[in-house]
């Protein structure tokens, strides 16, 4: 198959991906996101394509189709995957901030999940800061920020009532 086709389809399956977690169907998000990080794989170093890009926003949304599923600990392991691009060179490609955001938060969420509270607070510490660095208009994202303050504080009160 022709490199120009194998990226037209892995950019299906990744539309797909997102429009399958939109819908709610996230066991499809997640087969689409898989057959896209496969067929990416198996595409041959050509100019012009960035796969790390690709790959990374392929985990971030993979990531949270994990994280509503229940598989917390692959959630965890698709976020580090994205973040391990975006953390380097997100700064780079500010229409991917949506997707480095994403990331951030799922890994957030998975390591509240899995009991690593300070770990989380630090995971979600860190897209605020993001959130923040990045100039994005909270009053336009005021959900996203409840959200994510929402957390930091039921885990802070988790966390209090432990120390009791």
């Amino acid at each position: 198959m022709k490199t120009s086709h194998v990226i037209s389809d892995m950019q299906k399956f990744w539309r797909d991906g997102d429009h399958s977690f939109h819908q709610g169907n996230f066991e499809g998000s997640v087969a689409s996101y898989n057959k896209a990080l496969q067929l990416c794989q198996s595409l041959p170093d050509c100019e012009g394509f960035d796969r790390r890009r690709f790959e990374a926003s392929c985990y971030a949304g993979l990531s949270a189709s994990l994280g509503r599923l229940g598989k917390h600990l692959e959630s965890f392991a698709a976020a580090n995957k994205a973040l391990v691009f975006y953390d380097v060179c997100g700064e780079k490609y500010p229409a991917d901030t949506g997707r480095w955001l994403m990331a951030q938060v799922n890994q957030g969420t998975a390591l509240a999940t899995l009991g690593c509270l300070p770990a989380a607070l630090e995971a979600l510490g860190r897209a605020k800061e993001i959130f923040i660095n990045r100039g994005l208009d909270i009053a336009e994202n005021k959900q996203w920020i409840d959200m994510v303050d929402g957390n930091i504080a039921a885990i802070k009160a988790h966390m209090a009532k432990g120390e009791r």
